[in-house]
């Protein structure tokens, strides 16, 4: 999976495939679950794309491609800054699903820390609990996150989520999620994207806390068939979307600026 970044004034790119993990200690899965400390992070998704085909025999095999491509706009809440803790990782669960049936979720994390007390190493943390959430998930940590790291007029961290092209030859199903996904979106009317937190993990010196939101919806998408694909989009105006690079937002987005 790749995570591009822009709009923050310092060079502070996450980008991370496979387990994303987080440090200082292994986990004691007696962890206690809170509902009380608020969110340090807001997300909003302005954008998304998934498109999904097939072409028959191509040099004797069948060949399925699927990309999805999703626009992650993060605020800091600014009572986030009058925390005392070492570090915040909030997570969240994106799930698909059409009019006629569930495609699966794509899970995300942002993180920053507050001390010089946290290391951010992605190898050495992995927490997952039944009825919880799961930390084995791709996202985004800006080390020191805080309101003078951001330019005034770019108050947030805009990310790209974009999974790598599904791409299956004949019948290897070793990546069986590009001809499922064609399948279904062959049928499809307009696909779904429901937008859940799913808890949080926040590191204070040798303790980590565990938090379940209250409420953990966010936003609910609706993207309408496009082209060869289904778009959602917030983030162009209507007469510009011919002009832009459906798979890549943020760099046409980047090429408008004058």
């Amino acid at each position: 999976m790749r995570i591009e970044k822009k709009l923050i004034t310092y060079s502070v790119v996450a980008l991370l495939i496979g387990i994303a993990s987080i440090s200082p200690l292994m986990f004691l899965m007696s962890a206690k679950a809170e509902t009380a400390p608020k969110p340090w992070f807001n997300l909003n998704v302005p954008y998304a794309y998934v498109k999904a085909n097939f072409t028959e025999n191509l040099n004797g095999q069948d060949v399925y491609d699927y990309w999805r491509v999703l626009v992650l706009n993060f605020t800091l809440n600014p009572e986030a800054e009058n925390e005392i803790y070492d570090a915040r990782f909030e997570y969240y669960e994106f799930q698909l699903y059409t009019d006629k049936e569930q495609l699966g979720n794509i899970s995300y994390f942002v993180g920053t820390n507050r001390t010089n007390l946290f290391d951010f190493d992605r190898e050495s943390f992995h927490f997952m609990r039944d009825d919880w959430f799961d930390s084995n998930s791709s996202g985004i940590f800006t080390p020191h996150w805080n309101a003078s790291s951001l330019l005034e007029d770019s108050p947030s961290v805009l990310s790209r989520y974009s999974s790598p092209t599904g791409h299956t030859t004949g019948y290897n199903l070793r990546y069986n999620e590009a001809p499922r996904m064609v399948a279904a979106l062959r049928e499809a009317e307009i696909l779904f994207i429901d937008i859940r937190k799913t808890g949080s993990l926040t590191f204070n010196g040798n303790s980590t806390l565990v938090t379940l939101p209250e409420h953990g919806f966010l936003q609910h998408l609706e993207l309408k068939k496009y082209g060869d694909g289904f778009l959602y989009n917030a983030l162009f105006p209507e007469d510009q979307l011919s002009q832009i690079d459906l798979f890549n937002p943020l760099k046409s987005l980047d090429q408008q600026k004058p």
